[in-house]
């Protein structure tokens, strides 16, 4: 600025120049440099519960399913399932009973769903040894899942639904859709539609067992299924 210019200005008062000025003060932390690496290992809680299934040290439930036992606790049942904690400790349940028979679900799919309810993975066929049949083959998740949403098991359930999802072929998705109707298992429902529904895979399920069964005693489905055909149709 010319002195002329600062003269003339309302900056100069007397012999004192009044200045504005912005200042901003930034404070950035500085860390030291760490010194030292504690490895962490991952949580092995998963294992240590199967271990404890496994061992069936202090066990405290015998639960007879066709001809099979499996020893467990009652009060991990109970923390994993409401229905196990209705069971047991409930207002008609006993906290005291050593033995419970269990008859609407086969004893490979029951020991598929204690192994979640220890480890809270889906298990492995690997850990599955007393029986040939593959965790993961349709028939196995059908049974899966509802053994997981009659013990009110919503991860398994989801878990189900999801392998499920992978597994669908024209021979088997009008079971499925059943299934996942019945259930309440409303993505599944909806991939099964979708799929049936296309034009190239609808003859082939008209073939299967599943689509008699669906005309006997779902025959809503199959008005939902044919809307969805004639919609792809046009």
């Amino acid at each position: 600025m010319k002195r002329s210019e600062l003269e003339t200005s309302s900056y100069l008062n007397g012999d004192c120049v009044t200045i504005h000025c912005t200042i901003r003060v930034v404070q950035t932390r500085v860390e030291e440099g760490k010194h030292y690496v504690i490895p962490i290992p991952p949580s092995n809680m998963s294992q240590n519960f199967k271990d404890l299934l496994e061992s069936e040290f202090g066990s405290d439930i015998t639960i007879q399913v066709g001809n099979e036992s499996f020893k467990a606790h009652k009060s991990i049942l109970a923390a994993r399932s409401p229905v196990f904690k209705a069971m047991f400790f409930g207002v008609v349940g006993n906290p005291n009973m050593e033995t419970v028979s269990i008859k609407e679900v086969n004893p490979f799919v029951f020991k598929a769903m204690l192994l979640f309810l220890y480890s809270d993975e889906f298990p492995e066929t690997r850990e599955l040894s007393n029986s040939d049949s593959p965790c993961t083959s349709t028939s196995i998740l059908h049974h899966l899942l509802a053994a997981a949403d009659r013990y009110d098991l919503a991860r398994l359930k989801l878990m189900c639904e999801e392998k499920l999802c992978e597994k669908i072929t024209a021979d088997t998705v009008a079971t499925t859709l059943a299934l996942a109707d019945q259930h309440q298992c409303l993505q599944l429902k909806t991939v099964c539609l979708n799929f049936a529904a296309k034009p190239k895979n609808l003859g082939e399920v008209m073939k299967s067992d599943g689509y008699a069964y669906l005309e006997k005693s779902c025959p809503s489905l199959l008005t939902d299924l044919l809307k969805i055909n004639a919609a792809v149709d046009k």
